[in-house]
């Protein structure tokens, strides 16, 4: 954690001053700090220094479930003055998405840069937004926050002694999306969307700033907001604008229907007037159709067929399994809607699960489990 002369240029060229946190000791600071990702499961442990010349500093794991020690607020924990170190821990329960920041005179060092994303992977990294649910083909990790560089030129003081700290008038004149804003954003991959028609493309949405963030979708993006705060909804939510306040976080299945190019509009909103203070456009191209064929779902171990399928499917192994298969089939909102205890080349009726694409787990004690989808179709 550095608030020791770091400094970030800006997208029009300008150097502000800023504080950071580093994945290394010797690391320039940059915003915002890097993205740490691990599995559901895992057991974390960060270890931290504070080279911070007189500030105090903490790390806040935002949305995690962790206990008062490791929570980094410094009213219940605490903080680090200069040249101290210390580890937070925790293990991650949850996948999603959360955040990562300063929570000492946080006001003042979040809107230094004090900050990141976290991202907690379903269990062994699969490709699933949360452990058995809705799969993805790839996923986009998008941090918006805004910089007001009078802040950065003239940093508050924050009286550690009566713990106050005069906040001057807040007129961001930068709007970020990962650190970049303007044209960067326009040519930077990790934050434009590339993708194919039929393509499922999951949309990790966080705000660190201190404005209200409104995300439009164009329609044929098919946008379902599916997880809010590092937890799954009950149900998705069909629609193409996503609210999140500072602080929160949502995931968005986006699923284009058809070839195309636009722009997604991310807003930046005064949370006292729901005046919009400016909007960048992130550019959006579909170009191609992605299908699922049964060859594509001749794995190492188990094929489904027919694939598409009506009414009764086939589960069959490619080695030779001498006991009992469990199979589990969830539907895109990561619901189970069907079990069934079946041995290899048996099928499974699924007439009565409506048309649409699922993805069936199956379990074996001989083997690794293993996920294959399966596109229902009317008869």
């Amino acid at each position: 954690m550095r608030s020791n002369a770091q400094k970030d240029t800006m997208c029009d060229g300008k150097v502000i001053p800023i504080f950071g946190i580093t994945n290394s000791l010797g690391a320039a600071a940059k915003i915002p700090a890097k993205i740490l990702y691990c599995n559901e499961g895992d057991s974390m442990v960060l270890n931290t220094k504070s080279i911070s010349q007189g500030e105090h500093h903490t790390i806040h794991l935002h949305g995690l479930d962790v206990d008062t020690r490791n929570d980094g607020d410094p009213a219940t924990s605490f903080w680090l003055s200069h040249m101290q170190d210390t580890t937070y821990s925790f293990k991650a329960k949850n996948a999603g998405t959360y955040l990562y920041h300063c929570h000492a005179a946080d006001v003042i060092h979040v809107q230094m840069g004090m900050y990141g994303m976290i991202v907690v992977r379903a269990a062994g990294g699969a490709k699933t937004a949360w452990t058995g649910g809705p799969s993805f083909d790839k996923d986009y990790k998008w941090l918006m926050s805004e910089v007001d560089s009078v802040w950065h030129y003239h940093v508050p003081v924050h009286d550690t002694i009566a713990d106050t700290v005069h906040v001057p008038k807040y007129v961001p004149n930068y709007f970020l999306i990962n650190g970049k804003c303007g044209s960067e954003i326009l040519n930077d991959d990790s934050i434009k969307i590339k993708g194919a028609q039929g393509e499922k493309i999951l949309m990790r949405l966080a705000n660190i700033g201190y404005l209200t963030n409104r995300i439009i979708f164009p329609s044929w993006l098919g946008a379902r907001i599916i997880d809010s705060d590092g937890r799954p909804l009950p149900n998705a939510i069909v629609n193409d604008t996503c609210y999140i306040m500072p602080g929160e976080r949502f995931s968005v299945m986006l699923q284009p229907t058809i070839q195309a190019t636009a722009n997604v509009a991310v807003e930046y909103l005064d949370m006292n007037t729901g005046n919009i203070t400016l909007t960048n456009q992130v550019p959006v191209n579909i170009n191609g159709v992605i299908g699922i064929k049964e060859e594509q779902l001749q794995e190492q171990l188990f094929s489904v067929y027919p694939n598409p399928g009506s009414d009764l499917i086939t589960i069959k192994s490619s080695v030779q399994i001498n006991s009992s298969l469990q199979c589990k089939v969830y539907n895109t909102l990561g619901q189970l809607v069907l079990e069934k205890n079946i041995r290899s080349g048996e099928t499974i009726d699924v007439s009565l699960l409506p048309s649409g694409l699922y993805n069936i787990i199956i379990y074996s004690s001989e083997v690794k489990s293993q996920s294959c989808k399966l596109i229902k179709v009317a008869r």
